[in-house]
């Protein structure tokens, strides 16, 4: 069973740390979106795009996976990976070829009553089920989902928000949401594909200006104060510790030792 970490004060949640989790890869290639066009193959685009960004605008990256390995992690990895940094936001990238612009979807789940007192981040870690961890985060995922709408919007990329049960957004202790790429409406022209380069950086430069906002100013776990060269350091840490993380993840996945939660049902 994938292990939860302890919950932290609200102080110390990495507010300069986003975790970027490219659906699919391996032989698991999700939807086919054209001629010879896998969505693993355009997550990870994506990914690499938004990654760029965000670094650039001061951000520590930690990914689910920056390549296609043939034994890709399971759900319950990915969200145990970034269950352990703390993150100030966790994006699941899809893509697909219905609909247009940019979908953005938040969990199913109802708020957890902690959240709706406030939370008390600084009580003693309480284990919570595998398939409710996100519950106490709904709420600052609603409104991430908001902040990133609004960006979309005044950028001219047309949203849709929604509610999705999308794997492994219900196990995720952090703000998270599922950005799924569509085809972009372009007047008096054939839709831009998801594949089209200018759109894809279009897409992750909004993500990156609205993460910036998310970060800097609306506070979404308690801290209201900008990142320090303290938190940039402690950011980098935790990178360097996922990185060893998704090393090990991948040679138990690929040594087939990996235990489903006994709390999961099917995926």
């Amino acid at each position: 069973m994938p292990e939860q970490p302890p919950s932290l004060p609200a102080s110390l949640l990495n507010h300069n740390l986003v975790v970027l989790d490219p659906a699919h890869g391996g032989p698991d290639g999700g939807a086919v979106l054209g001629d010879h066009i896998l969505e693993k193959d355009v997550t990870l685009a994506l990914e690499m795009r938004l990654r760029t960004a965000l670094s650039a605008a001061g951000f520590t990256v930690v990914a689910t996976r920056d390549a296609d390995p043939a034994d890709p992690l399971t759900a319950d990895q990915r969200a145990e990976i970034a269950n352990r940094t703390h993150a100030v936001a966790c994006i699941v990238l899809h893509a697909t070829a219905t609909g247009s612009g940019v979908h953005i979807y938040t969990s199913t789940l109802q708020p957890s009553l902690t959240e709706d007192a406030g939370g008390d981040f600084s009580s003693a870690f309480v284990p919570v089920p595998w398939e409710t961890a996100q519950a106490g985060f709904v709420s600052q995922s609603q409104r991430l989902s908001g902040d990133l709408s609004s960006v979309f919007s005044k950028g001219s990329i047309p949203t849709l928000a929604g509610k999705a049960a999308v794997a492994p957004l219900d196990n995720l202790m952090c703000p998270a949401v599922t950005i799924e790429l569509a085809p972009l409406p372009v007047p008096g022209e054939d839709p831009a594909a998801v594949t089209d380069a200018n759109y894809q950086q279009r897409v992750a430069e909004a993500l990156t200006e609205a993460l910036q906002a998310w970060r800097d100013h609306a506070d979404p776990i308690g801290m209201a104060t900008p990142a320090s060269a303290e938190d940039s350091a402690q950011s980098k840490a935790i990178a360097a510790a996922e990185a060893a993380g998704l090393a090990a993840a991948r040679a138990r996945s690929q040594a087939g030792a990996t235990a489903r939660p006994a709390q999961k049902g099917t995926q």
